[in-house]
């Protein structure tokens, strides 16, 4: 597997763990779980950090669409939460480093 993704706690390369679905939805008092079945669910991506034990989660060929479209995917900063490029190499909006950036 050709992706890579950096741990966004300590920097760190992930470990690709494959894809699930999750089931969306919630319990319902009067049909209890009848209402998850209707909700459908959602295929993600799931990774892990060896250094850190963070565990992430991302939608399915989410990794595929952004190197396609050529777009740099986005974080946000835990900080001053400013959206920028995953590989800025500090903040734009308060400085804080990114632990991403290698």
């Amino acid at each position: 597997m050709s992706k890579i993704r950096k741990c966004a706690s300590c920097g760190a390369e992930m470990d690709f763990l494959g894809e699930e679905q999750i089931q969306l939805g919630q319990a319902g008092v009067v049909l209890g779980h009848l209402s998850n079945l209707l909700s459908g669910s959602l295929e993600v991506e799931i990774w892990a950090c060896p250094a850190c034990g963070k565990i992430e989660f991302y939608r399915q060929g989410s990794s595929e669409t952004w190197r396609e479209e050529g777009h740099m995917p986005q974080v946000i900063c835990c900080k001053c939460g400013t959206k920028h490029d995953l590989d800025d190499p500090k903040c734009p909006g308060c400085g804080l480093k990114n632990p991403n950036y290698s």
